[in-house]
């Protein structure tokens, strides 16, 4: 079953081609509730739910036009209420796979899904995924802006962790509960003090993990606000980009983020566009 759900995700996601063992361990497969749509006892689609999150729902080419994801999605809701959810949500943010409906950029853009809404969902927001080859980066041939030529950057120590913590609580306390130190973190310091910071992971399992490529994240980019306009941000970043390029990652990932326009200046290019939908469940 796993494998024929495997089958039928790589021909929905092209984009995405992983390898069946991480697009399992991805998705979570051992704690998700595998819901499958038969026709004449061929599996024609499927969908994966995970507490009220449907994280995955797939139809097969050759299946589709035949209402089969509607029906679908029926199970997936009458799942989750049956498990005592009262709002059935599209994606899963705590995921390492999909954390929203993929939609098409000309939806994304009115913050629209147009099958979504009419299986009754509705978003206010969403989100962008942003990748680069590392190849295609030179740090040398860069057009950002010059920052101070006293800020210094490099990796903080866990010694500095009160401190960073200071720092990532005026740019977003939501944040603070990813800096725990056991992954990297990049910073830029000016006066001896912390002015910007990222998270840095290497050979990172990811959505654009091939199998044959080292995949290296950057996350929770964020500068202190008054040291902001100064060119710190995307000087920080470009610097853990030529970082981990020399310790011999392939491609970087940018994860939840919506500034595409910024990322842009440094080679990202969005490959997946995210709507945020949730439907109440009728009792």
């Amino acid at each position: 079953m796993k494998t024929k759900a495997y089958n039928i995700y790589c021909k929905c996601f092209p984009q995405l081609p992983l390898e069946e063992e991480m697009f399992l361990k991805l998705i979570d497969m051992e704690n998700c509730k595998l819901i499958p749509h038969y026709e004449h006892e061929v599996l024609a689609g499927f969908a994966v739910v995970k507490g009220s999150c449907i994280r995955l729902l797939c139809v097969a080419p050759d299946y589709r036009g035949r209402g089969i994801g509607s029906k679908l999605m029926k199970k997936c809701e009458q799942y989750i209420s049956e498990n005592g959810f009262d709002k059935a949500i599209l994606g899963d943010k705590g995921s390492e796979f999909l954390i929203g409906a993929v939609t098409p950029e000309n939806q994304w853009n009115d913050m629209r899904n147009r099958f979504f809404e009419r299986e009754g969902y509705s978003a206010r927001n969403g989100c962008l995924e942003m990748k680069m080859s590392l190849a295609d980066f030179d740090y040398g041939k860069l057009d950002i802006p010059v920052c101070p030529d006293d800020v210094v950057f490099g990796y903080l120590d866990k010694s500095e962790k009160a401190e960073l913590v200071e720092a990532v609580g005026k740019v977003s306390p939501d944040w603070v509960e990813y800096f725990t130190m056991e992954s990297p973190v990049f910073a830029a310091k000016k006066d001896g003090k912390i002015a910007g910071f990222c998270i840095v992971d290497e050979n990172a399992d990811t959505i654009i993990s091939t199998g044959k490529n080292n995949v290296g994240i950057i996350g929770c980019v964020g500068v202190v606000p008054e040291m902001r306009r100064n060119g710190i941000g995307l000087r920080m970043v470009a610097k853990a980009m030529d970082d981990i390029k020399g310790k011999g990652c392939d491609d970087v990932f940018i994860h939840f983020t919506y500034l595409d326009w910024w990322y842009g200046r440094l080679g990202f290019k969005t490959f997946l566009h995210y709507w945020f939908g949730e439907k109440e469940l009728c009792k």
